[in-house]
C-alpha cells in the first residue's frame, strides 16, 4: 500500500508531521507518490538540513515573509516545490517559515489541488522525542497532524542514544533514566498533549506513523503500540510502515465498526427469521458474537420488524440498538440509521446480516485483515463468481451508501467502487430465507 492512502493524503490536503524516526523520509516517500497526481509543496516551521533541498524538484526560498508570487505558475510547471527561509547563520541549515506565510500559501495554492506537507518539529537522528518548550509549531490550518515514531527504539534504554530528550520524556511518562522502552512506553509518549500530541489544532485528523516495522517480530511490536494507542478516540489510525521498503506500508489499524441489520419483515419465511433458533440460541445472536469477538466496535443492531423479539434475544450483548421507523421501505433506511448511529473517528463499518449464522469470526477476522493491509473501498467474501456478505465498507464509501434508496443495499455499490476479494466456503454464504433453508441449515447440528 501507498504511505498517501495508508495516510489519507489527497489532493487539496494541509499535513503537518510531527514527532521521530522518519519524518523527512516520509514526506520525500509522499513526493514520490502524489506529485504526479497533485501539486506538492514542502516547507517546515523548523530547520531544514542544507541536504535535504532535494526534498522536492525546485527550491524556492521565502525572504522578508513574503510568499513568491511565482509559485503557482512554478508547481504548475515542476509539480514540486520546497519552500525554506534563507540559510541560518549558525549552523548549516536552512530557516522554517511563519506558520502564517504556510498559511497564506496554501490559500494561493489550494484551487490548484496543491498538497502541503510541513516538517513542524527536529529530532536529530532520533526514533522517539519529547517536544521543548518552543516546539512543534504546527500551523492551525493542518487539517491533518502525522506523527511519527521509531520502532527500533522497542526495547532500548531510554536515553540520548536512542530518544530525543530523554530526560523530558522520562518526566513525561513517570519512568526512570535507566527504564527500557515498551510499546505502552511509545503509545504513551505518542498521546501525550506534553508529547506527540502537543500543539494539535482542534479538528485535525491525528494519524501516527509507526516507522521501521523491518521484520515479523517488529511488526507484531507495532501492533501492540497501535492497540494501545486506538484505546483513545483522539486518535483516528495507526500506519505501520517500512519508509525503506516497497511498497512502504504493512497495514493500517483504524477503528472498523460493525453494523447488523435486523429490521426485515421476513416476507417469504412468515415468521421473524431473526429469532429462528439453532443450537439453542436465535440467529441474531450468531451474528451478534461473531461482529464482538472479531473485535468490530462498536457493533449497531438496527431494529424494525420484531423489534422487540430482537432487543429480548440480545440481552447481555455489549451492542447498541437503534430503531429504524421505516424499515418497510426497504434496507437502504436501515443502511443508513446504522452510519447514523456510528461515533465519529470510524474509519470503516462492515455490515452483516441476521439471517447468517454460519458466518464465524474467523471470516469477519478475515476481511478486517485484507482491509488492514489494502485499505480497500469495499471488502466482500467470494466464492467462485459469488460474492456474498458480511461486507466491509471504507469510511470514504459512506457518503454513497447514504445515497441509497428503496430495496437496496451495500451490494449495488459493487460497479462503482473497487472490491477486494477474500475468498471463503460457499457454505458460510447460506442465508435463511424459506423453511428449506432452516433445513439445509439444520445439517450443520
Amino acid at each position: 500500500m501507498r504511505l498517501a492512502d495508508g495516510l489519507r493524503i489527497d489532493s487539496g490536503r494541509f499535513v503537518a508531521f510531527v514527532g521521530a524516526g522518519g519524518k523527512t523520509s516520509a514526506i520525500r516517500r509522499l513526493v514520490k507518490e502524489l506529485h504526479p497526481l497533485a501539486p506538492v509543496i514542502v516547507s517546515t516551521t523548523t530547520r531544514l538540513a542544507l541536504g535535504q533541498s532535494n526534498l522536492a524538484a525546485c527550491h524556492m526560498v521565502v525572504t522578508d515573509g513574503k510568499e513568491p508570487a511565482e509559485l503557482g505558475e512554478t508547481l504548475k510547471r515542476v509539480r514540486s516545490v520546497l519552500l525554506t527561509g534563507p540559510q541560518a547563520d549558525e549552523e548549516p541549515k536552512w530557516t522554517g517559515l511563519d506558520p502564517e506565510v504556510l498559511e497564506r500559501v496554501y490559500g494561493m495554492t489550494k484551487g490548484l489541488g496543491a498538497v502541503l506537507l510541513v516538517e513542524a518539529d527536529g529530532a536529530r537522528g532520533r526514533s522517539l522525542k519529547a517536544p521543548a518548550a518552543h516546539e512543534p509549531v504546527i500551523p492551525t490550518a493542518s487539517d491533518r497532524v502525522v506523527c511519527v515514531a521509531g520502532l527500533d527504539v522497542l526495547g532500548m534504554p531510554l536515553s540520548s542514544e536512542h530518544v530525543h530528550r530523554p530526560e523530558k520524556l522520562s518526566e513525561i511518562l513517570g519512568l526512570s533514566g535507566d527504564h527500557l522502552v515498551s510499546e505502552e512506553d511509545v503509545a504513551s509518549a505518542l498521546l501525550s498533549s506534553e508529547g506527540g500530541r502537543k500543539g494539535v489544532p482542534p479538528g485535525a485528523e491525528f494519524r501516527v506513523l509507526l516507522n521501521k516495522a523491518d521484520d515479523p517480530q517488529s511488526l507484531d511490536r507495532g501492533r501492540e503500540v497501535a492497540a494501545a494507542m486506538l484505546r483513545s478516540p483522539q486518535v483516528n489510525a495507526v500506519v505501520i510502515a517500512s519508509l525503506e521498503r516497497e511498497p512502504p506500508v504493512h497495514e493500517v489499524r483504524g477503528r472498523v465498526a460493525g453494523i447488523i441489520l435486523a429490521a426485515g419483515g421476513s416476507a417469504r419465511l412468515g415468521k421473524p427469521k431473526q429469532l429462528v433458533k439453532w443450537r439453542g440460541r436465535p440467529l441474531i445472536r450468531y451474528s451478534a458474537r461473531a461482529a464482538l469477538e472479531a473485535g468490530l466496535s462498536p457493533v449497531v443492531v438496527v431494529l424494525g420488524s420484531a423489534a422487540e423479539g430482537v432487543r429480548a434475544a440480545l440481552q447481555g450483548e455489549e451492542v447498541s440498538l437503534v430503531a429504524n421507523p421505516h424499515w418497510a421501505t426497504g434496507q437502504s433506511s436501515s443502511v443508513r440509521a446504522g452510519l447514523r448511529a456510528l461515533p465519529q473517528g470510524v474509519e470503516a463499518a462492515m455490515f452483516l446480516l441476521a439471517d447468517m449464522p454460519l458466518v464465524n469470526v474467523d471470516l469477519v477476522t478475515a476481511l478486517i485483515a485484507e482491509y488492514r493491509r489494502t485499505m480497500g473501498p469495499i471488502v466482500a467474501p467470494r466464492v467462485g463468481d459469488e460474492w456474498g456478505s458480511p461486507v466491509l465498507f471504507d469510511r470514504a464509501a459512506f457518503p454513497a451508501l447514504r445515497e441509497l434508496e428503496g430495496d437496496r443495499g451495500g451490494k449495488s455499490l459493487f460497479g462503482r467502487f473497487r472490491v477486494v476479494a477474500v475468498p471463503c466456503d460457499k457454505e458460510l454464504l447460506l442465508d435463511i430465507d424459506t423453511e428449506e433453508d432452516i433445513r439445509r441449515l439444520k445439517e450443520h447440528e
